[in-house]
């Protein structure tokens, strides 16, 4: 049943309208397509998923059978995991006569979604960037030299990923992104040995100064996509002055077999979005409050963050300085 509101009314037109005004925005994030939405009737539940060693999912151990007698017989396994999903949001008060006064200059129910979207699209984003780039969930492995300015020459970012690709491959993964930080990816995209392998080998006295694009890194690397966040934050508490930086950090980028869908085709993870009590990953919705003659706007989610697979992330350590 789709989530309805007698008090609050869900205001689909206003998220319309935040997302195209929020359009280039939205394209510095990257945490849905990392984590993959999935919608869940129920905010508390149980799901079931195939572990390498229970499920027996890459056994090669078929036997010899004598005619009359039995087949051998496979006692699988499948694990259970449990979600549950949290409610995250806010709400902002739009005074009548505030927006009279400014309905000349901008629709202020669209503008003040938006702000409180990007709100919470940023803390998403973080929570996402804190399942992926850990080193307790996921494998991590040093890179084969640091990722410092002083080694451009020698950064091999498409030999790291390869040999991340063999250790998936080991697990029965074929990866099929890179996900990265904004400065990693400017850092490796400035490095000789990538861009040899984007351009061929070209002498500095031919003047080519071209930098390879996100297409053409991730063919080098051989996966699907390349994923950067470049989303920005503020590092500092509300109040203080704004400082700003990015939400994905720079310790290390991931090889990963991102998938979406139902648990059992596996992959990095999902966000687990209660399907009852949302409309989508936010939520926009309005009410009034003649108390103080204003219409309030909420945004809001109702999501659980899931890493499903610790075998889908190959997390390479970049000594970035």
């Amino acid at each position: 049943m789709a989530y309805t509101n007698a008090q609050a009314t869900p205001r689909s037109d206003i998220y319309a309208l935040a997302m195209q005004a929020n359009a280039d925005f939205n394209k510095l994030f990257i945490g849905d397509q990392v984590f993959p939405v999935y919608g869940s009737e129920v905010k508390l539940g149980i799901y079931m998923k195939a572990a390498l060693a229970n499920a027996e999912l890459l056994n090669g151990d078929a036997k010899p059978r004598s005619p009359g007698s039995s087949y051998d017989r496979v006692n699988r396994k499948y694990d259970t995991d449990t979600f549950n999903c949290q409610e995250y949001g806010g709400e902002e008060a739009i005074d009548d006569s505030y927006e009279a006064e400014v309905e000349r200059f901008m629709n202020l129910e669209a503008t003040t979604a938006m702000l409180l979207m990007r709100q919470y699209q940023i803390s998403y984003e973080a929570r996402i960037a804190a399942k992926l780039f850990n080193a307790s969930t996921f494998t991590a492995t040093a890179a084969a030299v640091a990722y410092t300015e002083a080694n451009l020459a020698t950064i091999n970012a498409p030999a790291d990923v390869s040999a991340a690709k063999l250790r998936m491959l080991k697990n029965g993964l074929i990866p099929n992104a890179v996900v990265m930080s904004a400065n990693v990816l400017e850092r490796v995209r400035r490095s000789t040995l990538l861009q040899n392998q984007v351009y061929g080998v070209v002498p500095k006295s031919a003047g080519q100064n071209a930098l390879p694009g996100d297409d053409d890194i991730a063919r080098a690397f051989g996966v699907e996509k390349l994923l950067v966040g470049r989303a920005p934050k503020n590092a500092n508490q509300k109040g203080q002055t704004y400082s700003g930086s990015f939400i994905w950090g720079d310790t290390y980028f991931g090889v990963a077999y991102l998938q979406g869908g139902d648990f059992t085709a596996g992959g990095a993870g999902r966000t687990i979005q209660w399907t009852k009590d949302t409309t989508g990953l936010f939520t926009p919705e309005t009410y009034r409050d003649d108390k103080i003659r204003s219409n309030v706007l909420r945004v809001r989610q109702h999501t659980d963050e899931k890493v499903i697979d610790t075998t889908a992330v190959e997390l390479i350590t970049t000594s970035y300085a």
